[in-house]
């Protein structure tokens, strides 16, 4: 795979604010990556500088092997940015509006029907925005994204206020374009979501970027498992749990998730034989985002 983006140690600061702290990070095509953090971690500022938008205070970015102070119109060319709430000109149609996109962006026009066909835009083409709901916009502007025949496209929050249809289809359309070979970077926080589609999780906290690799080498790092337990008698369940060392639960109406640092099941399954009390279900889970999530952010 060709890497795309190499970022060595990259910082931003804004006066005595550092919004990205020394982030180093390689993306090579047909990543598919979710960006997670809490609000203020550092997400969108770390795009606005990798679209070009914005010089990094200190570090490198390279794009396919080229230093960007010295070829930013490479780094232009081969990445696109595709912000929250993007806003079109509702006075126009669907083509009329990728067609001025694409001359701001000195791509081909030509394309603009291929590229409304791409994302199931092609009945709407000569409708006007104003018309449009969100999901619709949505679609449009991953158009836009496309004009120029990117390498790498930047999401921040792309399914951000859809509703449950239209999340489902964006985030098939999203695997869509990643099949074409584009590297793809989502910054959510809808975990479900990121967990359903991404090959790579990346996390960033306080504007430093505190674990990147694939979910499953995640989990193996954290030697953590989890899993999910259901019974007929939660108020005994609830008891036994609390007399089990080295573990952490939650509730969920009569579903128990509990984290262990072992696969403890054979275990489970002794006790609450022994304590009479029917298993439902007891599903072992490996691969837990959420908890990956809440490790990281916990408080030191």
């Amino acid at each position: 795979m060709e890497k795309i983006l190499e970022i060595h140690n990259i910082t931003k600061k804004y006066g005595d604010l550092t919004a990205v702290d020394e982030v180093s990070l390689d993306i090579y095509e047909g990543d598919l990556i979710g960006l997670l953090g809490h609000n203020g971690a550092g997400k969108t500022t770390l795009f606005v500088m990798l679209a070009g938008l914005t010089m990094q205070t200190s570090g490198n970015i390279k794009v396919c092997g080229k230093n960007i102070e010295k070829n930013m119109m490479d780094l232009k060319r081969n990445i696109s940015f595709l912000p929250d709430n993007t806003l079109y000109y509702e006075n126009l149609t669907a083509k009329q509006n990728l067609e001025y996109f694409s001359e701001l962006a000195d791509a081909d026009k030509s394309k603009v029907p291929e590229l409304l066909e791409i994302v199931g835009m092609s009945k709407w083409a000569d409708k006007k925005v104003g018309e449009f709901s969100k999901g619709m916009i949505q679609r449009i502007g991953f158009a836009q994204a496309l004009v120029k025949d990117p390498k790498v496209i930047f999401l921040d929050e792309p399914t951000s206020g859809l509703d449950p249809r239209a999340r489902i289809e964006m985030n098939l359309l999203l695997k869509k374009l990643n099949e074409k070979g584009i590297a793809i970077v989502i910054s959510s926080h809808v975990l479900s979501e990121i967990k359903g589609i991404c090959s790579k999780i990346a996390i960033m906290k306080q504007g430093k970027l505190v674990a990147y690799n694939t979910l499953e080498n995640l989990c193996k790092q954290e030697k953590s498992t989890s899993m999910f337990l259901e019974t007929k008698d939660v108020e005994r369940t609830a008891s036994i749990l609390k007399t089990i060392k080295n573990i952490s639960f939650f509730q969920q109406d009569n579903v128990f998730k509990i984290i262990a640092e072992t696969d403890i099941r054979e275990y489970l399954l002794s006790i609450l034989n022994e304590n009479h009390v029917p298993v439902l279900t007891l599903e072992y889970e490996k691969e837990d985002l959420y908890y990956i999530f809440e490790k990281y952010y916990q408080v030191a």
